[in-house]
């Protein structure tokens, strides 16, 4: 056999170039797994690995000819299933979306991928089947993805100076020997040294004019200016919105007492709730009051942001000072007393129709919004009396005894 019959003609993807490159294996040291007993996760003697680490692994093998079926397109298998894999190192088969992914058959899809298994490169983790998982009488079919994980064989380690802890599976790289150090090194001293080939694409690339230099009278190597400094412009508060931290603390409790109490405002923060009631709690409105104004507003269940609405209401109450407290409530009407003539044919009509109800059976109407207000007023009312009158041994839950004991601080003594 001449001495060049075994000599590599074209790299289909090599191993990162280093100074000390790792002794080649030869094809007939490396023992192929064809055994699927021996390509399960529990039986491999390969070791689990990163992605990096597997595809450099795949490009070795792959380049050493340690298998006579591996090729390219062995590669961009690889490729393709290190691009998918999980943190724990596994990937999903998917065969079908695969083969037309690579633009290759399925049958030679499976070829490589038996390749990959026989160079210890993949192991089975979850062996797919056609058992379908869907309910009984659903009308639809799914059956279990198989499941591969990314592995290195022994051999590689070995070329490459890592020391391993452990067998199998669950080995794990530990450090290096003296030749894997040498090895280690030079890798990192090529990734860090600079490219000299440019890499960005032409859209990158900007057409903006340069500044030129001004001179005048001195050197005309001055160096280009950099971009401007960009403004930090100041967040412009409104006066009506401006409160002194003793003032905002308050507006805080009064936001963390109305809140629980009006369901509309339950999905906005506790800080922009209090941003948006400061000037209510500005203008002498107490909790309660805020609360109750609340409560009558027609709005939504859900809205985007409650905050917003609440400083739009402000708003519209500052340009119409003479708006009511209550936005929504129902206007009072103005009626004229009915005439003896018309009191007289409703007696007939009544009498006409004997199946009527009379008024006082008729069910009685909605009360307007100012007696909602007024009763939501009083139970707020009554239960702030409740809650005063109630000591720390009478509370039921924690938070009614943290609030019990709160009181009794602020209290005057």
């Amino acid at each position: 056999m001449m001495q060049h019959a075994r000599a590599l003609v074209q790299e289909i993807s090599t191993p990162p170039r280093t100074a000390d490159r790792p002794q080649r294996l030869a094809p007939d040291a490396f023992v192929l797994i064809r055994e699927h007993t021996q390509q399960e996760l529990g039986t491999t003697a390969s070791r689990r690995t990163r992605r990096a680490d597997f595809l450099r692994a795949a490009a070795w093998a792959i380049t050493a000819r340690l298998h006579p079926k591996a090729t390219g397109t062995t590669l961009r298998v690889a490729q393709d299933l290190s691009a998918r894999l999980n943190a724990d190192g596994h990937v999903a088969y998917c065969r079908d979306a695969m083969f037309r992914r690579l633009h290759i058959s399925r049958r030679t899809l499976e070829r490589h991928m038996a390749v990959l298994r026989e160079l210890g490169l993949l192991v089975w983790a979850v062996h797919g089947s056609r058992t379908n998982t869907r309910p009984t009488g659903s009308g639809e079919w799914a059956g279990t993805a198989t499941i591969y994980a990314a592995v290195v064989p022994r051999a590689w380690d070995e070329t490459f100076g890592h020391r391993l802890s452990g067998h199998g599976y669950h080995a794990r790289h530990v450090g290096f020997t003296v030749r894997g150090r040498e090895l280690a090194i030079a890798d990192a001293r090529r990734r860090a040294r600079p490219s000299t080939r440019r890499r960005d694409t032409p859209s990158c690339k900007t057409n903006h004019p340069r500044r030129t230099a001004e001179v005048e009278g001195k050197k005309n190597n001055t160096s280009r200016r950099r971009g401007r400094p960009r403004k930090s412009h100041p967040i412009c508060v409104p006066e009506t919105y401006r409160a002194e931290p003793q003032q905002a603390a308050h507006a805080m409790s009064v936001a963390a007492w109305v809140r629980p109490r009006v369901p509309w405002t339950q999905g906005e923060g506790l800080r922009r709730l209090a941003f948006a009631l400061r000037p209510w709690v500005a203008s002498g409105h107490s909790a309660a009051d805020i609360a109750a104004d609340f409560s009558v507003w027609r709005v939504t269940r859900r809205l985007a942001s409650p905050a917003a609405l609440i400083m739009a209401r402000w708003r519209e109450r500052e340009h119409h000072p003479l708006l009511d407290d209550v936005p929504d409530r129902e206007p009072s009407l103005v009626t004229v007393p009915p005439n003896r003539v018309f009191l007289e044919a409703m007696e007939q009509l009544r009498a006409s129709l004997p199946t009527a109800r009379a008024p006082a059976e008729l069910a009685p109407p909605d009360p307007p919004g100012f007696v909602i207000r007024d009763r939501i007023l009083a139970s707020f009312r009554e239960a702030d009396r409740a809650r005063r009158a109630c000591t720390a041994e009478q509370c039921v839950t924690f938070a009614e005894w943290e609030a019990a004991c709160d009181e009794r601080e602020r209290a005057p003594r």
